[in-house]
């Protein structure tokens, strides 16, 4: 969570580990790296720690910690994100970092005059996210972001915006949505036909 009173917000900070400080820096492309490589199906999970242990910790390679050290200091790490974030109970994945980086990149460059590709491993997470959800409704992204959670209009008086919004809907929906979408057709013609 971001706070304009707390060091946090920063990408450099640390964790304590058996007392000792272990530097990190947490940027929105690492977390972003990171949201990716937890995805990853072809990698083991123990890889996926070590991998991670690399991302975030500062001069990783300086430190003799042991496979143990490694886990721990991740799970310490990984705890530092979850409290970065903010779920609010939507389960519905409105927007993807991967899909979306154009209409991402975009919108920050439109609203901030901000060109992400010059903040890699500058700006914060907590500083990105603060900026990501504060973007106005005319971005890109935030365009996709209302189409993908706008309901379609019922009635026949509505049958144009109806068609619009449905057509836009179809336009910015990500893959998942697609997926869920084709299946949600399936079922429904299985269902007719059976």
């Amino acid at each position: 969570m971001f706070s304009l009173t707390s060091k946090k917000n920063s990408a450099d900070r640390y964790v304590i580990y058996e007392g000792n400080k272990v530097p990190i820096r947490i940027t929105f492309d690492k977390v972003i790296k990171a949201i990716k490589l937890y995805d990853d199906k072809q990698l083991k999970e123990n890889q996926k720690i070590y991998i991670m242990y690399h991302l975030f910790v500062k001069d990783a390679k300086k430190y003799k910690h042991s496979p143990r050290d490694v886990v721990n200091i991740t799970m310490l790490i990984y705890d530092e994100l979850n409290q970065d974030s903010e779920n609010d109970g939507n389960d519905e994945e409105l927007y993807n970092f991967f899909e979306d980086a154009e209409r991402i990149y975009a919108s920050f460059l439109m609203d901030y005059n901000i060109d992400l590709t010059q903040e890699i491993g500058k700006l914060g997470w907590n500083e990105f996210i603060a900026l990501f959800n504060n973007l106005s409704e005319k971005t890109p992204i935030m365009q996709a972001i209302m189409y993908r959670s706008c309901s379609v209009p019922s009635g026949p008086e509505n049958k144009e915006e109806r068609r619009r919004i449905r057509k836009m809907k179809e336009f910015y929906e990500l893959r998942s949505q697609k997926e869920a979408r084709k299946k949600r057709i399936l079922e429904e013609m299985e269902k007719e036909f059976m």
